[in-house]
């Protein structure tokens, strides 16, 4: 249905709809009109990496999709910055739509795959890096707790999260769900915590050395990509939960993050992107650490565009991105500026979100499209 859609055109009818309506949610989930609007909406995309092969495994993103995706993006809507767009939610330039591109975790990736899609649309985007992982070459940590599941020997896995598991790994897809789930359970500890807690998980397995290698952006893959026009923003030092941490963590994580990374860059790095980003693991102490260090944005992972007016410390993040059918992006792309008025609009993924268990009807269609 929705490649009929987007052959037939009636996605550009849908989009200029977008322009001057918004719609609501109702609890059947139809859409609803709200009221007519004639401010502009901005979207802003997130991605983890570009590739199909390795480190990160829950993200696997074929680069001739992603090439597509920003060909349809520059085609069909405004390109802005994160500068751009922060300066436009304070004062809009137009009452046209527009979309912003973002990239979390600083894969090595980004510079082999996805930077030669962003030059040759010209996409201004902005790679958010863990920048102690940029400085030691680590993947970070729970990049090591996928793959200790995808080599873990046996077929069931013992573990106490919130009681003591008994976790089935009895295929590759069941596995990537245990990893998510521990993952997801570790966000809930204090940080020196899931610190020991991770420690503990690594000691049972010997992590294939090669796997872990050569993963991260070095320092001058991310200066040649500055220089080609691409923003870099903090993602902490060590991509902790940021609710999880002490005021001395949240000085460091914040912090040196940024100082490390303006330093290396030689630049100003005044956006912040919160890791895992959804509201339990923002939290609201980072805020005065944020301003006090000169931030001017932090971003979320919770679905919605953003308008004029909305608080630039709390940017709405949609990462629909790792949908492979560009007929079904560019759907959601309309869903999510025609639900403008509904800040819980959802999307259903082909794959996992970083430390959320997959729906089951995710789960049924990995097994059926890997069988």
């Amino acid at each position: 249905m929705t490649a009929g859609i987007f052959q037939s055109g009636a996605l550009r009818v849908l989009q200029a709809l977008a322009r001057n309506y918004e719609f609501k949610g109702t609890n059947r989930r139809r859409l609803l009109p709200s009221r007519r609007t004639s401010d502009p909406k901005f979207l802003i995309l997130c991605y983890h990496r570009i590739g199909t092969n390795g480190i990160p495994l829950f993200s696997q993103l074929p680069a001739d999709v992603f090439e597509a995706q920003m060909q349809y993006v520059r085609t069909r809507y405004r390109v802005l910055s994160l500068d751009n767009l922060c300066d436009e939610m304070e004062k809009p330039a137009t009452k046209e739509d527009a979309v912003a591109v973002t990239f979390d975790d600083g894969y090595r990736d980004l510079h082999t795959h996805a930077l030669p899609a962003l030059r040759k649309y010209q996409i201004p985007a902005t790679i958010f890096l863990p920048v102690g992982c940029i400085e030691t070459g680590e993947v970070p940590w729970y990049d090591r707790i996928f793959l200790m599941l995808k080599v873990f020997p046996k077929d069931k896995f013992e573990i106490t999260l919130d009681r003591p598991r008994s976790l089935r790994l009895t295929s590759f897809h069941e596995r990537l769900q245990v990893a998510a789930e521990i993952i997801q359970y570790l966000r809930t500890l204090p940080d020196d915590r899931r610190k020991e807690y991770c420690k503990t998980l690594e000691g049972q397995v010997n992590l294939p050395q090669a796997e872990l290698k050569d993963r991260m952006l070095t320092w001058d893959q991310v200066r040649a990509m500055r220089r080609e026009g691409i923003s870099f923003g903090s993602h902490t030092m060590t991509h902790p939960a940021v609710s999880q941490l002490t005021e001395a963590q949240h000085d460091s994580e914040l912090g040196e993050s940024k100082r490390i990374l303006e330093h290396r860059i030689d630049s100003p790095a005044v956006h912040f992107a919160y890791p895992f980003g959804k509201p339990a693991d923002c939290g609201t102490a980072a805020l005065p650490f944020l301003v006090r260090n000169g931030y001017r944005s932090a971003a979320t992972t919770n679905e919605g565009v953003n308008k004029p007016g909305d608080n630039c410390f709390d940017l709405r993040r949609s990462q629909i991105g790792n949908e492979r059918s560009i007929s079904m992006f560019a759907f959601k792309m309309n869903q999510l500026f025609l639900s403008a008025g509904d800040s819980t609009v959802t999307y259903s993924g082909p794959g996992p979100v970083l430390g959320e268990p997959l729906r089951k009807s995710e789960s049924q269609r990995h097994k059926a499209n890997n069988a």
